[in-house]
């Protein structure tokens, strides 16, 4: 069987392919002159290229049954469009042969070495000895720095791709290194740094990034990342000799209030300058890789606009806008 990847489904193709699971839920259709109120199974399946919504209507309950989440499945129907392109399947089954993973996970464009490479000189940029020390113990921990390097920033709404972490983090500190030169009297730029290259470090204990829906661990779920990332860095901290005590206290804070308000998971809202540009600068960094990917997925539409997309509550329009040299525009 050839595989047929997401980024090349159009509206109407016939689909017989494998594809990862990435999310399943039975939900209730609204009878209609044809048919009696009922079930249908909705998925969100998944490749390396991208992601797809896809829907079985017939036998829902019974189908649901025969695969999980994470499991690779064999998939027959055809593509259609509603809210985006979705697949409606005739036939689906799990996939029981060998699986190579590379080809289910989606992962960053950018190049990992090139990252790693920027990372390690923001390290060397820290002129705070005690933070600096913190940084690299953490890094040189090999088992951190693969997962690191490797693990999604999320696992659906923003950088949810192998290296999406890194890819994020460094956005992050790359946006906080602006801001310090701007309020450099009275930000400490290398707090900041610190904050932005660590704030997310729990991620590596939340996800399981072996998995092709990339799963949350049991720690995960009952802790969270918020929790997990102070935790590492605690645990590190306590290997440095004499690391003083407020400064922990300002990196913890960071760490734990990084979401920016409570009723968004974070256990106290941010109260230092450091912590309040951290929680932006991830903000705008999350928010503008989801109006990236938004766009890039309607790249090809006709349309100026872009489907609702649920998480950032609007459409995007499509600026069909192009920016012309004045000179060259006199001489045409």
């Amino acid at each position: 069987m050839e595989k047929q990847f997401v980024k090349d489904l159009r509206v109407g193709d016939k689909v017989k392919t494998v594809f990862g699971v990435v999310k399943k839920s039975l939900a209730n259709y609204s009878p209609s002159s044809s048919k009696a109120p009922g079930q249908f199974l909705k998925l969100l399946l998944a490749d390396c290229t991208g992601r797809i919504e896809a829907r079985v209507w017939d036998g829902a309950k019974d189908i649901d049954r025969l695969f999980d989440i994470g499991d690779v499945v064999t998939v027959e129907g055809s593509v259609s469009e509603y809210n985006g392109l979705q697949i409606n399947i005739k036939n689906i089954k799990k996939y029981n042969g060998s699986v190579d993973l590379a080809l289910f996970q989606q992962c960053t464009l950018k190049d990992r070495d090139k990252m790693a490479k920027i990372l390690n000189e923001l390290i060397e940029s820290i002129k705070n000895t005690y933070l600096k020390k913190l940084l690299l113990l953490i890094f040189s921990d090999k088992d951190i720095y693969r997962s690191y390097i490797n693990c999604p920033a999320a696992q659906r709404i923003h950088h949810a791709y192998i290296g999406g972490l890194l890819e994020h983090s460094l956005e992050v500190a790359e946006i906080c290194e602006y801001i310090a030169t701007l309020y450099e009297d009275i930000l400490n730029r290398d707090l900041l740094i610190t904050g932005a290259l660590l704030h997310d470090i729990g991620k590596i204990r939340e996800y399981d990034f072996s998995s092709i829906s990339f799963e949350m661990t049991d720690i995960g779920k009952l802790v969270g990342h918020l929790v997990l990332g102070k935790e590492i860095i605690d645990e590190k901290i306590c290997e440095i000799t004499d690391f003083p005590k407020e400064l922990q206290m300002e990196i913890g804070h960071m760490i734990i209030s990084h979401h920016g308000e409570r009723e968004w998971g974070s256990p106290e809202v941010p109260k230092t300058m450091e912590a309040f540009s951290l929680y932006h600068s991830d903000f705008l960094s999350a928010k503008l890789n989801q109006f990236s990917s938004l766009i890039n997925e309607h790249k090809d539409t006709e349309s100026n606009w872009t489907n609702w997309d649920k998480f950032l509550e609007r459409s995007a329009f499509l600026s069909k806008y192009s920016d012309i040299n004045p000179k060259e525009n006199e001489s045409a």
